[in-house]
């Protein structure tokens, strides 16, 4: 019977794949066309309707292709923030959660169901049982007196499902260099239309639903400011677009020394170069945090002397640059980004520290905080609010979880990183498979840095750290799969070669 299910589903995605495809595309844009005419109905409405084909198209194919539903999720991630460019009040967390628990259940059924098991060794990592010690303290953060279960079941998805999504799926779905470069594949192209829709803003203006962000949601205030404007492309704001596009250049610009294939190679490259322009008009002084912090983890696992030099040298002349010169100055981009390194002088920074003083006071008396979702004004009405902003990923933690959550969660993430980077320096035997992930883990260590100084913990960024974390605890058998397969290539190249 399940033969006989897999068979008919293979029959559709097989049709589909080879020229169904064809009149599936001019049904669907026929539906478009006289549901638009028929229907008086608003544009919202109408996109979510007129996707529904699309989405039986994604289930026929996610059905078929379940054991890769990994790719599918870690795509669908940035195809919903493209799409909010185009629709007013996207719901994507609701969205992204149901996808994600969906697409999980589909994996594992999958793997259930055909492969007879669910390969639960590959996935009980310390990465995955340090989120679930930190998952339970969250549950119970649910009868903290002055939660609001409403908040809370929206940060859960970040704090807690996402991380532990990817701890289970990117070991059962990852494994080989050709998986990691699916991964990047896949982010390098949202990378490129994001800092293109950049582009778009900067050089042709804002479009309907940006404007509405800037003049009725009060976006203007913190995005057109003295030193000009802030891009943020299709993210929720510029902070974020900042910091993803930083995320992004870390991770390319050092996989490319490892990446054997020339066109992917080109491919990052332009990709990083589009990354860096993003990063650029941004505005986001912190995110330069991310590709500091990465050269510094890079130089110690490069296990390579010459490249540990370069590092190094690389981090003391840019600080050198940024720190004690004027170099660029006439560019506002530049000038803006030495600012992050010349804290004292910047009247917002030290705005900071003093609501941090006048946090720790408030804090004293709530050891597990006011409530997780709860650290910002919102339309949440709590019985006790916290009345300083944030401006902060992890001072937004240790509000919302008090210094308990806090402690926890430091302690966890400090033992993970250390631990991944111990895998990676110790177990990895294949230099490209270790190359390839080091990149990965650079730019997570570079993202909790600038958690620090900013509030870069959303939709996507974070999914995106903890794929980079699970790839590090999924290394050894990476490694080992790649090993086996340079093995069998070489013992085939040989008989070759003696045949010949």
């Amino acid at each position: 019977m399940i033969m006989k299910k897999n068979d008919i589903i293979s029959s559709i995605g097989n049709k589909f794949l080879s020229r169904g495809w064809i009149y599936l595309l001019l049904i669907i844009v026929l539906y478009f066309f006289f549901y638009k005419q028929l229907m008086k109905v608003t544009t919202n409405t109408y996109l979510i309707v007129s996707l529904i084909p699309l989405l039986l198209v994604f289930i026929i194919l996610l059905l078929k292709y379940s054991k890769y539903g990994f790719y599918f999720l870690f795509g669908l991630q940035f195809v919903v923030i493209f799409l909010t460019q185009f629709v007013i009040s996207f719901p994507i967390g609701l969205i992204t959660y149901i996808l994600s628990a969906f697409i999980t259940v589909i994996v594992l059924l999958y793997n259930f169901l055909y492969d007879r098991v669910i390969h639960w060794k590959d996935c009980s990592t310390p990465l995955l049982w340090s989120l679930i010690i930190w998952g339970v303290f969250c549950n119970l953060e649910v009868i903290n007196p002055n939660t609001v279960v409403y908040a809370w079941n929206v940060t859960i998805a970040q704090y807690v499902a996402y991380p532990i999504v990817c701890a289970i799926l990117v070991p059962i779905t990852v494994k080989d260099s050709k998986g990691i470069n699916t991964l990047l594949i896949i982010w390098s192209t949202f990378v490129i239309l994001s800092a293109l829709t950049a582009m778009r803003q900067q050089y042709f203006g804002f479009n309907t639903n940006e404007r509405y962000f800037l003049n009725v949601l009060g976006g203007a205030k913190t995005h057109i400011i003295w030193s000009g404007i802030r891009y943020f492309s299709c993210f929720t704001d510029a902070a974020n677009f900042g910091a993803h596009m930083a995320m992004a250049l870390t991770t390319f610009a050092i996989a490319l020394f490892y990446v054997r294939n020339h066109f992917l190679k080109f491919y990052l490259f332009i990709a990083t170069i589009l990354a860096t322009y993003g990063l650029a008009v941004s505005g986001t002084r912190s995110a330069i945090a991310i590709p500091l912090g990465g050269i510094i983890i890079f130089a110690f696992l490069s296990h390579n002397l010459k490249a540990m030099l370069i590092s190094f040298s690389s981090l003391v002349l840019i600080f050198i640059l940024f720190a004690f010169t004027n170099i660029g100055n006439g560019n506002t981009y530049i000038r803006k980004m030495r600012s992050a390194f010349h804290p004292s002088d910047d009247p917002s920074y030290v705005v900071r520290l003093e609501n941090r003083q006048k946090m720790k006071a408030l804090m004293s008396r709530k050891p597990f905080g006011y409530g997780l979702g709860l650290s910002k004004p919102t339309g949440y009405h709590p019985k006790e609010s916290m009345p300083y902003p944030p401006d902060s990923a992890l001072v937004s933690i240790w509000v919302e979880t008090g210094v308990v959550g806090f402690t926890i969660y430091v302690i966890i993430h400090l033992f993970l990183f250390v631990w991944a980077s111990f895998i990676l320096f110790f177990k990895v035997k294949n230099n490209r498979v270790r190359g390839l992930i080091v990149a990965w883990l650079c730019m997570s260590f570079g993202f909790f840095i600038t958690a620090y100084a900013n509030d870069v913990f959303q939709y996507p960024n974070v999914f995106v750290v903890y794929t980079g974390l699970a790839l590090c605890f999924a290394a050894p058998l990476i490694s080992e799969k790649e090993d086996m397969k340079e093995k069998e290539l070489s013992v085939i190249n040989n008989k070759t070669s003696k045949n010949g």
